[in-house]
């Protein structure tokens, strides 16, 4: 499932979320490229797909932190923020006033696990 996060400029994580891009625009091919983004009313371009060695850092970013922040919006919740890993498929695309990052591959909700499809503790 495709989700997305807004981060704006005047977010705590806007400045560790502008270098990440930076990095990326400077390694990535431009060809590669997601051209744009219609998310809620934010319109977005130039997407960069993170490489499995600059996922860490964009997971680092710890967008649990933000999930009551103004300067942020998502259409996750705090379980699938919580639940996000290496598998998960990340571009980040530059907003006119931040940044957006598209997940693909979230989860809708908990696995089942044991025998009986739960704990039974």
């Amino acid at each position: 499932m495709v989700r997305h996060w807004y981060v704006s400029e005047h977010s705590r994580k806007a400045k560790m979320l502008r270098q990440i891009y930076e990095q990326l625009r400077q390694r990535v091919d431009k060809q590669q490229w997601v051209e744009s983004l219609g998310w809620e009313s934010v319109e977005a371009k130039d997407g960069i797909i993170a490489a499995r060695q600059d996922k860490q850092k964009l997971l680092n970013l710890k967008i649990q932190d933000e999930h009551l922040s103004p300067y942020s919006k998502t259409d996750m919740n705090l379980f699938q923020m919580h639940m996000l890993n290496e598998e998960v498929e990340i571009t980040v695309f530059k907003a006119p006033h931040g940044w957006v990052l598209v997940y693909d591959g979230v989860s809708e909700g908990p696995r089942p696990f044991g025998q009986l499809g739960y704990d039974t503790r």
